[in-house]
């Protein structure tokens, strides 16, 4: 081989394995309802497979911080538990306050990623349940 030749494959090689990785990362869907005054977050974490497949036995593990202030309010990460349909979990988080919030989800198991969805999760009228939907930004 001559250097032209190592040259040009050390320049592509890179690329061709950050292309790879990528194409290997998991489809992490993410649903979450807000209640209570807290309030609580009830969140679906629903995992595929670069393939398109459901991801089952994966760890899930969900924590939040409030992105305007980090260092003020975070929530100490909880285990989602896997539920009867393969590749999805679920899992509670008890925020302290309305906002937006950074949701932080950490694979573990057959992949290993972090994932993290802003959500703006607001205080429902009465006992009931709300959307908590991705925050504008």
């Amino acid at each position: 081989m001559n250097i032209r030749s190592l040259l040009l494959l050390a320049l592509l090689l890179p690329a061709a394995l950050t292309a790879t990785a990528q194409s290997r990362r998991p489809q992490v869907d993410l649903k979450c309802e807000a209640h209570g005054m807290g309030p609580l977050l009830d969140c679906t974490v629903r995992l595929r497979g670069a393939d398109g497949q459901p991801l089952p036995g994966a760890g899930v593990t969900l924590g939040a911080t409030m992105p305007s202030m980090p260092m003020a309010h975070t929530v100490k990460p909880v285990k989602a538990l896997p539920t009867a349909v393969p590749g999805e979990y679920r899992g509670q988080l008890t925020l302290e306050m309305s906002g937006a919030w950074a949701i932080e989800i950490d694979l573990t198991g057959p992949v290993r990623e972090r994932v993290v969805r802003v959500l703006m999760a607001e205080e429902c009228d009465g006992d009931g349940r709300c959307p908590a939907p991705p925050a504008r930004r």
